[in-house]
């Protein structure tokens, strides 16, 4: 026979509780702590109105993405949510509506690099397939000029602020920029009739 020895060390059980037993507040305070996981009840609980609200002001083509960008800005600014607060739908509607805002600002500035570059803003009817000319454009251009690009027309930066974002001389953003617009030019000139 075998004798079995039993170990009398206590054993601290944790309650867990449910993802419907913890507000809002408290999943963001464990965000914030590392606990990227409690995300998850908040997502669950508010992702499906945010998506209805993003598809209604931001179209379908781009509602997905305005959620998720929305979450991504939930979780980096989760310390700043009151701890108290039951719910965060509130907050998280207002930062979907930033993000549409700025994605709206950022077509606009697109549209108007567009017209910088010789062609003017399409007709409403034909935006999405200007938007793919635009995109087949960016393609085509080296990896070095289409960051360049996209950094100072659509993104809003000055040449000095490119310029420390990629650790490169100022006279070097220049040039990128200005082979990478007239690239831009000659492509959409190639499209038209």
């Amino acid at each position: 026979m075998v004798a079995v020895k039993t170990l009398k060390t206590p054993v601290s059980l944790r309650v867990v509780r449910s993802a419907t037993e913890i507000s809002d507040g408290e999943a963001f305070a464990r965000v914030a702590a590392g606990e990227r996981s409690a995300l998850g009840v908040v997502f669950d609980r508010h992702s499906r109105p945010l998506l209805q609200f993003a598809m209604r002001v931001a179209g379908r083509a781009d509602a997905e993405d305005v959620v998720q960008t929305t979450f991504e800005r939930a979780t980096s600014l989760a310390a700043s949510f009151d701890r108290e607060a039951t719910s965060a739908r509130p907050w998280l509607f207002a930062i979907a509506s930033r993000v549409v805002l700025e994605r709206r600002r950022a077509f606009a500035r697109f549209a108007a690099a567009l017209a910088r570059l010789g062609s003017s803003a399409p007709p409403p009817s034909q935006l999405d397939t200007a938007r793919l000319d635009v995109l087949d454009g960016l393609e085509r251009l080296a990896p070095a000029k289409r960051v360049t690009l996209v950094l100072a027309e659509i993104e809003g930066y000055r040449c000095e602020e490119i310029a420390r974002m990629l650790d490169v001389p100022v006279g070097t953003v220049w040039t990128r920029l200005h082979h990478a617009r007239t690239e831009m030019r000659a492509f959409l000139a190639e499209g038209k009739p």
